[in-house]
């Protein structure tokens, strides 16, 4: 749960600032009460200003993303959970306490991260604790549901809190979600694969007990469920000799190109994530709210 919080966040925040543009920066605005418990009910930006705070959380996700393999070596994947956690409830904080665009543009590029993190964590853990049978599907099928949960709820959020006096209220119940998932994550079981790559063997049988039994502690002879133990993120530490002798390298960047083998599902992927950014879906999930106002006034009116 707590770690599919982080998914849910994720589509929470990629469409939270969509129903709030017009408020967010003075387009409806409350003349008689322009403070609302000591805060501005509104920040005065134009669009191409609205287009930076917004695209902070693009390139926090980026740097977030890039940085996930480190955090999750470094701290596991719980305590990747946490950082992630951390991040969104103090991004969503500072954004919803903001009366100018720094402190916006400073909590949306934390929030950013924290996505980045989440987005590249969640489909990994999924696929370390699950069994052999359901893993694809239950990696692909809850990381989508998730989002799109996340997408829905804060668009629906957005009918009733769209106004200049509640607005904040959207990034501040993010915040909380945040804060929830953080203390409940001492409940959620660390992968084993994390466990056995840093030798810690009485935990990852803990660990295996809590997630899949004591009968499948002792009985797991099936040489395809042993192998989802194996990390899917190579391990930038240095390993014990066993573990080195048993794994190979891990491929860098310019050996994944020369790849023949690997070739034709990289080129697969990259043209299915080019045509997703060419098919102009962020300008969907960012603005289709103002674009659909400008487009239909009768019906935004």
């Amino acid at each position: 749960y707590a770690l599919l919080t982080s998914l849910y966040k994720y589509g929470y925040h990629t469409s939270a600032l969509n129903q709030l543009q017009a408020v967010l920066t003075c387009k409806i605005a409350d003349p008689t009460a322009p403070m609302y418990y000591g805060l501005p009910t509104c920040v005065p930006m134009s669009d191409a200003t609205f287009s930076v705070v917004t695209s902070m959380y693009t390139m926090g996700g980026f740097f977030g993303s890039l940085s996930a393999n480190i955090v999750m070596d470094r701290y596991g994947r719980k305590g990747a959970s946490r950082l992630s956690a951390v991040l969104t409830a103090v991004g969503s904080a500072v954004f919803g306490l903001s009366s100018s665009v720094g402190p916006l543009i400073l909590g949306r590029f934390l929030v950013g991260l924290a996505a980045g993190l989440g987005i590249c964590l969640c489909p990994i853990y999924l696929s370390e604790i699950a069994p052999v049978k359901i893993r694809g599907n239950l990696g692909s099928r809850c990381f989508l549901l998730a989002i799109v949960i996340g997408i829905m709820v804060t668009q629906g959020m957005g009918f009733g809190l769209a106004t200049p006096r509640q607005w904040r209220f959207v990034l501040l119940i993010s915040s909380g979600i945040s804060i929830f998932q953080y203390f409940s994550s001492p409940f959620v079981v660390e992968s084993p694969s994390y466990l056995n790559r840093k030798g810690l063997v009485d935990q990852e049988k803990l660990a295996i007990h809590r997630l899949w039994g004591k009968i499948h502690d002792v009985l797991r002879t099936d040489p395809k469920e042993q192998d989802s133990e194996e990390p899917l993120l190579p391990d930038s530490d240095s390993a014990t000799e066993r573990q080195s002798a048993v794994r190979q390298p891990a491929m860098t960047i310019p050996q994944l190109f020369a790849s023949t083998e690997l070739r034709r599902p990289l080129l697969t992927i990259i043209a299915a994530m080019t045509s997703q950014q060419i098919s102009g879906i962020n300008a969907v999930l960012y603005y289709s709210n103002d674009i659909l106002s400008k487009s239909l006034p009768e019906l935004a009116s």
